[in-house]
């Protein structure tokens, strides 16, 4: 596992939106933790920081209007 002060989130990107984003992929983990009984290793919340600012978590803005295909 990395440190997670050696993550230096990307350029421009917004830290609210990042720890929001990561607090949700810290309860999917949970919750696929007590589903599949398996353990996810060291914290969950600081492994789902570091998927997101790895830009492994794919996220989307639900109000955002989805493009129409012609």
């Amino acid at each position: 596992m990395t440190k997670l002060a050696s993550l230096i989130p990307p350029q421009g990107s917004n830290k609210y939106e990042l720890c929001i984003v990561a607090a949700r992929e810290a309860r999917r983990l949970n919750d696929w933790s007590h589903r599949t009984g398996e353990n996810v290793p060291g914290k969950v919340t600081a492994a789902a920081l570091e998927r997101v600012i790895r830009m492994e978590v794919p996220f989307l803005y639900e109000d955002a209007p989805v493009p129409l295909q012609a």
